[in-house]
């Protein structure tokens, strides 16, 4: 009996430590494994030499952690020149709202420019629609020389303000030609 129970405390001794070596051992390794990944750790690797599947389990985990490296560097990469992209984006971007800026300013200033001779043309013609309505209505006066002086002012007044606009308005034209690239300018 005393020989019986020796026999069973050994082979259970025997059956724990390979059951634990075999066994427990690896599978215990590759959870530790597992937690440090999951930590953050991909520099981690299994380190299992049993011959058996557990040492093909661990290769195979290996050989996914290695993959998993380096599909994370192929998106830090990625990432890094999406970066560099939405960056020049950016400038663009801040290059064309400037740009925008400066075509309303500049409308705005030749708008203005524009407006005073066109005004100076309306204006004269009013004077000489005017004077041309009150000579109808009083066909009996002469040619009065103040008048014909004033006409002339207001004709030539009428002729520059028209010259000059109309030279605002081929500059204007041509810087536009200009931005579209029909023109080179060399």
């Amino acid at each position: 009996a005393v020989g019986a129970l020796i026999a069973g405390l050994f082979t259970f001794a025997a059956f724990y430590i390979i059951v634990t070596r075999m066994i427990f051992s690896p599978v215990r390794s590759l959870r530790e494994t597992a937690d440090l990944v999951r930590a953050g750790n991909l520099n981690t690797r299994s380190d299992i030499h049993t011959g058996d599947e557990f040492e093909e389990l661990a290769d195979a985990f290996n050989l996914m952690l290695t993959d998993l490296q380096s599909q994370q560097q192929q998106v830090r990469g990625i990432n890094k020149s999406l970066d560099l992209e939405i960056t020049k984006l950016a400038e663009r971007n801040l290059a064309l709202y400037d740009s925008a800026r400066l075509k309303g300013e500049f409308l705005a200033r030749v708008s203005h420019e524009l407006r005073t001779p066109m005004n100076a043309i309306i204006g004269f013609a009013e004077l000489l629609q005017e004077a041309a309505e009150s000579e109808r209505a009083e066909p009996s006066r002469g040619p009065d020389p103040d008048r014909i002086a004033r006409r002339q002012k207001y004709l030539n007044n009428i002729l520059s303000s028209g010259r000059t606009l109309l030279e605002m308005i081929n500059d204007l034209l041509a810087m536009a030609r200009i931005e579209a690239g029909n023109i080179d300018v060399s």
